[in-house]
């Protein structure tokens, strides 16, 4: 069987390993027999039979917490030390059941072969998406005690703005804007902490694009499923060096070849570095409507956060180009929260980039969390009065503007 094989195989592949398999366990029962040892009960040969399958072409004695569907993200701390996190945020924890660091190296080493990346001593920490689209993260010793492994696997738990209504991440009524703000063209941030759903909110976002717009994606590890739901959208993924230590793709070239596909938008999965520069140029060249997310706890601090990326680009723009950059660029920031005590998920600011004031940038909530609720404040967003924005208008009226106004700088 080919490497491209193991842990996603054909059904023909499937059926001649299973074959195989109990071939072998009749032996070992005939082995059993003749030594006088007790014959296995079907059971015992069903289970391990699974357990050499799982051993061969799955994830092993994890395959059965990732076979879950409740598990959203299951952590190898050592060989027989891990938990398990649950939806609704219960954490738990799990004996691996790994005999030692070796054996949860081997383990490693098949899994990461399949996507022709590598861990070893030279490349000790890697990230890998799987098959099924789970992402896989692991780091070896010395840079940890023991061999560590976190396999963090998206639930699409809604593909739409009327599924996040449902679950309550949204209100019908930022839900009826946000609609109206991708079909208008906006250029979007969603910002978050880790697990807060900001590449759910963003697959449903994209949802809304225009079938007729052509849209190109670019991740680090390919979560978004956009290719998906649109019907002319391609998806590009970065790509790790070989063992040779060729070959690497980062996600700013992979913005740059975006821009050379012809897009109406482009959509970066996740801005972490430098390629904050290059969306930002994408969003005010003709490509109105681009969108990503960023890590932050606060749609101003994703703002921030953006400016330090832009300023890591080797261009080396100062601060002052790049605050006035953004501050011309991004329209919107969406920011969502996971409450750890009940795993709900929800969008809790909506803040428009209102312009540059004495060389700092204003944002305004459009709608906040209040009591638990998310509300649409009384500021009637600048952009609304722009040409072509007028489908907008009907959430804001024109009294919205005046005393109550409440810009916010940084």
């Amino acid at each position: 069987m080919a490497q491209s094989s193991l842990l996603r195989p054909s059904r023909s592949e499937e059926a001649e390993a299973r074959l195989v398999l109990r071939d072998v366990i009749e032996q070992h029962q005939r082995q059993r027999v003749n030594s006088r040892q007790p014959a296995l009960t079907d059971t015992q040969q069903d289970r391990l039979h699974q357990q050499l399958f799982d051993t061969f072409f799955q994830f092993g004695p994890l395959q059965q917490h990732l076979d879950d569907p409740l598990i959203e993200e299951l952590i190898v701390n050592g060989p027989r030390s891990g938990f398990l996190l649950f939806a609704g945020g219960d954490k738990r924890p799990f004996d691996p059941g790994f005999s030692s660091d070796d054996e949860v190296r081997a383990l490693l080493s098949r899994v990461v072969a399949r996507s022709g990346r590598r861990i070893d001593e030279s490349s000790p920490a890697v990230d890998v998406r799987l098959p099924d689209g789970a992402r896989l993260h692991a780091i070896l010793p010395p840079l940890t005690q023991h061999v560590c492994l976190t396999v963090r696997r998206h639930r699409l738990v809604a593909d739409s703005l009327d599924q996040l209504i449902e679950l309550e991440t949204i209100t019908p009524e930022a839900g009826s804007f946000l609609a109206g703000s991708v079909r208008s063209g906006l250029n979007i941030l969603v910002s978050g902490g880790t697990a807060s759903g900001k590449t759910t909110t963003l697959n449903a976002l994209g949802r809304v694009i225009p079938s007729e717009e052509r849209v190109v994606t670019v991740e680090e590890t390919s979560e978004l499923r956009l290719a998906t739901l649109l019907p002319d959208c391609v998806s590009l993924e970065a790509r790790s060096a070989n063992s040779e230590g060729v070959g690497r793709v980062s996600i700013r070239e992979l913005v740059r070849h975006a821009l050379r596909m012809r897009p109406n938008r482009i959509v970066v999965g996740e801005v972490r570095g430098a390629e904050g520069l290059d969306m930002l140029s994408a969003m005010n060249t003709g490509h109105e409507g681009s969108m990503g997310t960023l890590h932050a706890n606060s749609a101003r601090q994703a703002l921030s956060k953006l400016r330090t990326y832009v300023l890591m680009a080797e261009e080396g723009l100062s601060s002052e180009v790049a605050t006035e950059m953004i501050a011309e660029t991004v329209d919107l920031v969406i920011h969502l929260q996971l409450d750890r005590s009940g795993g709900k998920r929800r969008v809790v600011q909506i803040a428009e980039v209102a312009g540059l004031e004495s060389g700092r940038i204003l944002t305004n909530d459009l709608f906040r969390l209040d009591a638990q609720a998310l509300v649409r404040t009384n500021i009637r967003p600048r952009f609304v009065d722009r040409p072509g924005q007028a489908t907008l208008g009907h959430l804001f009226s024109a009294s919205d503007n005046g005393s109550a106004r409440s810009d916010r700088r940084w």
